[in-house]
């Protein structure tokens, strides 16, 4: 997989520009907000259909106007495409793939894959279980596009079953939304259990190598549901509903469901967001990403390209070189608000300074 070229157009705070990227290192440096970080947020938009900055569609269209248009070319193992997003104030967001436009999320999503690193993701240990589902739900998007639907089942249930929660008079009615929500749950949970399983060792590998193996790494997935089959998930979580129904029906939302999955990361078998230092917190959430790679070439063949933002930042020298020889033979966009790019071994430099892009 390799980005070509990127095109913003009334994007943030940019008004016009093309950019070319190369295989290997782009770096993209500049000062603290003058559009380094813009540039990895529309890349990324058309690996995740959204901002990674949880910004609204209208946050991201330049101040003073109405409309803004993003686009890439890339090529993958089928060969050459292009996607284009047009984001306004005034009508839905509208997707194209080579020149068509797209009515569903599904039309394009796996075409181009990414991982995208910035600070915020330091949540990821941080933050509270929806930053860590999140995380898993865009990765397995990406390699699984059907569990796009799976998934937008599980949330339409979900809600459906939350109001009725709200204004409930029917018992059996609520039967028939807790069989279905157990059966949508057990998919949701065992499609992210299982990407965990297979993450786990890729992350574990490489966070022990970063450490030169003097830090142990481990991570537990956790969900209210036991079993370790869809049948078994969901009669687990039926019973659950079945058990909680006056529970939920007074709190007057569902309280059982992949909704509340959850997963922790242990450093030295210790919590890594209790116990964790600033460094091993970030080297933690380092090793999933560079481990999402991993998993996204083992399941289609091809490495994703990595987004990094201000990625070497809090490292100690040996978790820079390890991070900078790891991601040789990738394609990586990384910003850096250094001038002195010496440390980059890179062809392609892009200079930013407010919102206008050089080339060096």
């Amino acid at each position: 997989m390799q980005l070509n070229s990127a095109e913003f157009h009334l994007f943030r705070n940019n008004d016009t520009a093309r950019l070319r990227f190369y295989d290997g290192m782009n770096l993209i440096y500049g000062d603290n907000g003058a559009g380094k970080t813009n540039v990895l947020e529309a890349i990324f938009f058309f690996a995740a259909g959204k901002s990674f900055r949880g910004s609204k569609e209208r946050e991201m269209i330049r101040f003073g106007e109405n409309e803004c248009r993003i686009g890439i070319e890339f090529r993958n193992k089928n060969g050459q495409s292009e996607l284009a997003v047009k984001l306004s104030k005034k009508e839905k967001k509208k997707i194209y793939r080579n020149g068509i436009e797209m009515t569903r999320l599904s039309g394009y999503f796996g075409q181009f894959r990414s991982v995208i690193f910035s600070p915020d993701h330091l949540d990821l240990v941080k933050g509270g279980p929806e930053e860590r589902r999140r995380y898993l739900d865009i990765a397995i998007c990406q390699s699984y596009p059907v569990y796009i639907a799976e998934l937008s089942e599980f949330n339409r249930v979900l809600m459906q079953k939350n109001a009725m929660l709200r204004s409930i008079s029917d018992d059996g009615l609520l039967d028939i939304y807790n069989e279905k929500l157990a059966e949508t749950s057990a998919k949701i949970t065992l499609r992210r259990r299982r990407y965990f399983e297979l993450l786990l060792p890729f992350a574990k590998g490489i966070y022990e190598e970063m450490a030169t193996n003097k830090e142990m790494f481990g991570c537990e997935y956790r969900t209210q549901a036991d079993g370790n089959t869809f049948d078994e998930l969901k009669n687990s979580y039926f019973e659950l509903y079945s058990a909680k129904k006056e529970h939920e029906k007074e709190r007057g939302f569902t309280l059982y469901g992949a909704h509340k999955d959850d997963f922790t990361i242990y450093i030295n078998e210790k919590d890594a967001r209790s116990f964790g230092s600033q460094g091993q917190q970030r080297s933690s959430v380092l090793a999933l990403k560079l481990a999402e790679g991993e998993m996204s070439r083992s399941i289609t063949g091809e490495y994703p390209v990595f987004l990094l933002d201000d990625v070497l930042s809090e490292l100690d020298d040996n978790r820079k070189t390890f991070v900078l020889e790891k991601l040789k033979g990738k394609q990586v966009i990384i910003t850096d608000c250094s001038k002195n790019t010496s440390r980059y071994n890179c062809n392609n430099k892009i200079f930013v300074e407010n919102g206008k892009y050089r080339t060096e």
